[in-house]
């Protein structure tokens, strides 16, 4: 249970319009769930205010104590006048004595004219925070209230061990990590830039995402061929997270944008399936890290799209003919199906590392690759879901990872909650229908062609992927509200 922080607020009584102000900073607190202690609450008739300030500077019941800055304040400050600068001479010495201190929070209410806040001596050099300007008063106070229950935004991970390959080359820095820090701030200010900043982002991460290519010498064995790829995949984890951050703030945000920036996107990254400088000959499998990289790319962006219920944009991704730039597609449109790599290079290396046989080291690879934001079940039915809309338009996409569901529950809740007709709605577009009947067709169409009704499967798996029309109770679609 969090532990309820308590703290006092120190203030000048400038004026009634001032004081309002600190006192719905205080009662917004309190709704946050901070005890806030406040001369105006608190302190009571008959009671010695200058001991009461004395008692809750002090006191070690007060984790912190926030100092509201305006310019009578500072006057008062370095006057040593009135309360205040009774206050001050408190609160001097322990900001003097211990230069680290984190008890005494300057918050910054008025600037001067040329937009200097008032700060007395006694503060010089701390760092404030500044709930002056309305434009980025939420964002600061949020810093404040991080600051009072000591959940910054951004803190220290727990130590891990170094990935060895930091060891053979130097890391790689990307632009896309800087892109995702400013990304809130930027939509805020400037929401109309929101096509730009996706452009900006897609063309660093592609010219970042080319940086990663193998260094597989002549002469190396199967093996060590493998392992190359494989650590070369784990390498550009970094540069991975930053795409699926990026595109998880931008769904969540529900923000429209122009959708198309991601199918060019994605026409794209098949060039980098065959050298970028031309030269007349190269190894085989020496890029399957990128036909890895696009399968993965491809996997998270559907993946995102469900966590967010964002199904115009996976309609789009899904349904969109694309025009991809590599030569051996030559100018024909393709779907989805197009960007599937199944990659099997380092399938020797992957099964004695970990001493057994895997139905697809590839997958197990996705799998243990998962990051902090997106769970096992979120990735395994992005894949399901491509399999799905592909064989519902007569193209093949093998889902590698279904072998990984947790099979004491194979609902696919997509699937299972057609049965509202509320949902049906919200969903219709990923099936490319209108009407309840028009699916119904469908699925009875596909159901009556359909040369493998135990579902498609590995070789050597007992388990399948029930197809669509079984998962879906064909005759109750859209029968509740």
């Amino acid at each position: 249970m969090t532990e309820i922080p308590k703290i006092f607020i120190s203030y000048c009584w400038t004026n009634p319009n001032h004081v309002d102000w600190v006192i719905n900073l205080a009662e917004r607190l309190v709704s946050d769930g901070v005890d806030v202690i406040i001369d105006k609450w608190n302190l009571k008739e008959g009671q010695d205010k200058f001991n009461f300030m004395e008692t809750m500077v002090k006191s070690n019941d007060i984790q912190k104590v926030l100092i509201i800055l305006d310019k009578k304040y500072s006057e008062k400050a370095e006057q040593r006048t009135g309360g205040v600068g009774t206050e001050t001479q408190i609160i001097s010495p322990k900001i003097y004595e211990n230069v680290s201190q984190e008890k005494f929070v300057p918050i910054v209410k008025e600037k001067d004219e040329n937009g200097v806040p008032y700060v007395p001596t006694f503060l010089n050099g701390r760092i404030y925070i500044d709930l002056s300007e309305q434009s980025s008063f939420e964002e600061n106070y949020e810093t404040l209230l991080r600051n009072i229950y000591k959940r910054p935004e951004f803190s220290k991970p727990k130590l891990g061990k170094a990935p060895s390959y930091l060891f053979e080359e130097t890391p790689m820095t990307h632009k896309t990590s800087n892109i995702i820090r400013s990304f809130d701030n930027q939509i805020i200010k400037n929401p109309k830039r929101i096509n730009s900043i996706i452009k900006e982002f897609l063309d660093n991460f592609f010219e970042d995402l080319k940086g990663y290519s193998a260094n597989v010498g002549s002469t190396v064995d199967t093996f060590t061929f493998g392992k190359i790829i494989h650590d070369n995949i784990i390498s550009y984890t970094p540069l991975r997270n930053d795409f699926i951050i990026f595109l998880d703030k931008l769904l969540k945000n529900e923000l429209e944008f122009d959708i198309e920036i991601f199918t060019r996107f994605f026409e794209k990254l098949p060039i980098l399936k065959s050298p970028l400088d031309n030269r007349g000959s190269y190894y085989s499998n020496e890029f399957d890290n990128f036909k890895f990289f696009i399968h993965e790319i491809f996997l998270y962006t559907v993946a995102i799209g469900l966590k967010n219920e964002s199904y115009k944009f996976i309609e789009e991704i899904l349904y969109s003919e694309y025009f991809f730039q590599e030569y051996n597609y030559r100018d024909e449109p393709h779907r989805f199906n197009a960007l599937y790599n199944y990659v099997a290079v380092f399938d020797q290396y992957y099964n004695q590392t970990y001493s057994k046989t895997f139905y697809s080291p590839m997958a197990d690879l996705f799998i243990k690759r998962l990051p902090e934001n997106i769970n096992i079940d979120e990735l395994i039915n992005a894949d399901l879901l491509c399999h799905y809309i592909a064989f519902l338009d007569n193209f093949r996409w093998f889902p590698i990872t279904y072998v990984y569901r947790n099979w004491a529950n194979r609902k696919f809740e997509l699937f299972s909650r057609l049965i509202s007709l509320r949902h049906f709605e919200k969903v219709k577009i990923l099936f490319n229908v209108k009407t309840v009947k028009e699916l119904q067709e469908k699925l009875i169409a596909v159901k009556e062609t359909d040369k493998n009704p135990e579902g498609v499967r590995y070789s050597s798996s007992f388990e399948s992927v029930t197809p669509i029309y079984q998962l879906i109770d064909i005759e109750k679609i859209g029968t509740i509200r």
